[in-house]
């Protein structure tokens, strides 16, 4: 389990360094979310909804809420430890930085 949360920290820093996390974009990305849990509920986009609202939470206050979030958190986790990245094919924007992590 150390493995996964060491897979997270990694994965999503990887993140922020292509995809600078602002308040706009935590925003976006929770509203998002939110709009696809109301079209879609189910634990897994409740998680998500959780999850964007701990990274806008944190963004504000520096407080990591975001790890309240378990499912999502082991969901990036596991991704970036199999591809690279923390993001699903399916959303994959194909525009993160290519570095060593």
């Amino acid at each position: 389990m150390m493995g996964m949360f060491k897979h997270y920290r990694t994965g999503m820093a990887a993140y922020d360094l292509c995809h600078l996390p602002t308040i706009r974009s935590q925003w976006s990305a929770f509203t998002a979310e939110l709009k696809e849990f109301i079209t879609e509920p189910s634990l897994d986009e409740g998680s998500d909804v959780l999850h964007s609202f701990g990274r806008l939470v944190w963004k504000l206050t520096g407080i990591p809420l975001q790890w309240l979030a378990y499912p999502t958190v082991r969901k990036h986790g596991q991704r970036f430890a199999e591809t690279g990245c923390i993001r699903s094919r399916r959303n994959c924007e194909g525009r993160c930085c290519d570095r060593d992590y």
